[in-house]
């Protein structure tokens, strides 16, 4: 399975493909072996982590929005570790930064998500507002993002008796801190790169997705967005 149905470009060398094939293959090995040796909780959360990162490919073939390359791996990479190493094997009563660290990476991604929303209205190009405005934008998103998975969490709890907050409130404001932490600083590596050009780890997500959707950020240049000028006023 590939990532996303992109463009025509140069062949990419097969090294490069090589972990994604490990990965999918893998993943592939492992609900197999599961569904064989008798353990359907860890042969679904294998089959689920696939299913929801092939929607991503799929996405791209109905609406051809094509995404960065390697985003389907991260987020199969990304559901292991949910669904496998952290409800099947155990790691979110095992140990007690696991599931912090996943709020922090997936609001990081959701701030970069939310910066290329800030975007759209002017198509990529550099919009007339100061950057911090589009941060403020893009933490929001992920705070909000953030807020109805912890609704979720506290729906199915109630209705189903599960016990997906665990320790209920110290579990849902510490999962809300991680993130808040994790979406500042999504929105501070998207700024970086939008006005330095810094390539702080993960933005180039946000770079990579403008730059392969010009149907939608015709505007978009590689370069840093410049400063917006002061508007001054006419003499009477």
């Amino acid at each position: 399975m590939t990532d996303t149905a992109r463009p025509p470009t140069r062949a990419r060398p097969a090294p490069a493909r090589l972990p994604r094939l490990i990965l999918w293959g893998g993943t592939t090995a492992l609900a197999a072996g599961a569904a064989l040796a008798g353990r359907p909780l860890l042969a679904l959360a294998a089959l689920g982590a696939m299913a929801l990162a092939g929607l991503l490919p799929l996405y791209t073939r109905v609406s051809g929005i094509h995404m960065p390359r390697g985003l389907a791996s991260g987020v199969l990479l990304y559901c292991l570790a949910a669904f496998v190493a952290g409800e099947a094997v155990g790691l979110y009563q095992n140990s007690a930064v696991w599931d912090l660290a996943l709020h922090v990476l997936s609001a990081m991604v959701l701030a970069l998500a939310g910066l290329a929303l800030a975007l759209l209205p002017t198509a990529g190009a550099p919009p007339r507002t100061a950057a911090w405005v589009l941060g403020v934008l893009a933490v929001g998103f992920a705070a909000l993002v953030g807020a109805a998975w912890e609704l979720f969490e506290f729906s199915i709890d109630q209705i189903f008796g599960t016990n997906a907050q665990r320790s209920g409130l110290p579990d849902t404001m510490g999962d809300v801190a991680a993130n808040l932490a994790g979406a500042v600083y999504g929105a501070i590596a998207g700024i970086a790169r939008l006005s330095t050009g810094a390539r702080w780890p993960l933005s180039g997500l946000l770079a990579e997705f403008c730059a392969r959707n010009p149907v939608i950020y015709g505007d978009w240049r590689p370069r840093p967005f410049a400063r917006p000028r002061a508007a001054t006023r006419s003499p009477r």
